[in-house]
């Protein structure tokens, strides 16, 4: 068991002679703006919808997205300091805001979309990120959002059984970040 454990540790060290950068580089800095633009657009939208009625017995939970989105923005905010922009993506947040009305099942079902799209766009930057602060980061927040999907279509009636793609399928095309 020795062996195989010094083996792993000279093959690592073969392979990364620097060790890992822990803080955002400037690459990293661009790319975790742009994902704290899609969290604030993810938040403006759901309260969008409960600006316009939508919930009903499910407004908390709408609720709690809205909060969750802003808590992972702050959180990013405060890795990447004053470079964070700040500022929802505009153009994310205007082609979807239609879907966020006030039919709770029809906003579930675009939320569901967004974060489904969400979670594909920061599984992917959790990969292109070389500082070990933000990809850890990021792969917090896809967790959670990955719950996310499965709240909403469960809010929007579907069942795990016969919708199964909506639960267990992640979408391939992606916001910005």
């Amino acid at each position: 068991r020795e062996r195989v454990r010094e083996r792993n540790l000279v093959t690592a060290s073969k392979t990364n002679s620097a060790p890992p950068v822990r803080r955002p580089t400037a690459a990293d800095v661009e790319l975790l703006s742009a994902a704290q633009s899609t969290e604030l657009a993810a938040r403006d939208l759901y309260n969008s919808a409960i600006a316009a009625g939508a919930g009903g017995e499910h407004l908390a939970s709408l609720v709690a997205l809205s909060a969750h989105h802003d808590a992972y923005a702050q959180s990013i905010s405060s890795l990447i300091g004053a470079d964070a922009p700040q500022t929802r993506d505009d153009e994310l947040f205007n082609s979807l805001v239609a879907d966020f009305g006030s039919d709770t099942v029809g906003v579930a079902l675009a939320a569901h979309g967004l974060e489904n799209s969400i979670v594909a766009a920061h599984t992917t930057l959790v990969g292109e990120l070389v500082g070990t602060d933000g990809a850890a980061l990021m792969a917090s927040i896809v967790i959670t959002e990955a719950r996310h999907c499965v709240a909403l279509a469960t809010i929007a009636g579907k069942s795990p059984v016969a919708d199964i793609d909506l639960f267990l399928v992640t979408a391939t095309s992606t916001p910005s970040a």
